[in-house]
């Protein structure tokens, strides 16, 4: 049976995944109000890629409600979609449609399995940056996971001086603005692992970042100066 997944359409669908980039990112309990994370469980821990399952259950009814969190982070938002499509290809539920959009949806390219008696979106599997996430409901209860997959989604794309779980956490790095003068790419970050276990959230105006080894680099369709925005982000303590 031929896929009705398109990754070329999910390129052209993609404007501010392409400005947005994240090194690190990890969950630290604090992000879901009313939930607790029970487990974590790193699936694939490489120098240039990880992949990371969260386990959360609702504090009132643990049983009834949990939810299996997983986060692929890779080396840009071409990476983060191919491996997305890799999920929804090996996913229990078989050709999960598009999001429906509006102010609920998450990412740059959103797939949502509804349970069919209730029509609760009960599985999201959607692309930030080079990002993949993949969000389920595996409690006794088919849960409504499009709250946790928007938190997730705002906290890979907005501000940390906008997210309550990340105030006070967060420290700009240089450069804050660069000058464009070719097409080549500048690299905006030249070691990534001078930041330690730091993650850290890298947003451009323009073009996209991508990642080769342990340098970030910015290509910008256009030359001139350009606002950048690096945040470094402590999640512990």
């Amino acid at each position: 049976m031929e896929s009705q997944y398109n990754i070329e359409e999910w390129a052209s669908d993609t404007t501010f995944g392409r400005r947005v980039f994240n090194y690190n990112f990890r969950m630290a309990g604090r992000e879901l109000k009313g939930w607790e994370m029970a487990k974590v469980v790193p699936m694939r821990e490489e120098r240039t890629i990880t992949d990371t399952v969260y386990l959360w259950q609702r504090n009132d009814a643990r049983d009834r409600d949990t939810v299996r969190l997983e986060v692929a982070e890779l080396h840009d938002w071409r990476a983060a979609q191919k491996h997305l499509l890799q999920m929804l290809q090996n996913s229990m539920h078989p050709n999960i449609p598009r999001g429906r959009g509006g102010s609920s949806s998450a990412g740059d390219v959103e797939f949502v399995a509804r349970d069919p008696h209730s029509d609760v979106p009960a599985a999201i599997r959607f692309t930030r940056g080079n990002v993949a996430v993949s969000v389920d409901s595996v409690g006794q209860v088919n849960t409504d996971v499009s709250d946790i997959a928007e938190v997730v989604d705002r906290a890979l794309t907005e501000l940390p001086s906008k997210l309550a779980f990340l105030r006070g956490r967060s420290k700009q790095q240089a450069p804050k603005t660069i000058v464009i003068r070719t097409k080549q790419g500048v690299a905006l970050v030249k070691n990534l692992r001078k930041f330690g276990d730091a993650w850290l959230k890298v947003i451009v105006p323009d073009g996209e970042v991508r990642r080769k080894d342990d340098v970030l680099t910015y290509l910008s369709p256009a030359a001139g100066t350009k606002a950048i925005k690096i945040f470094s982000i402590n999640t512990g303590g």
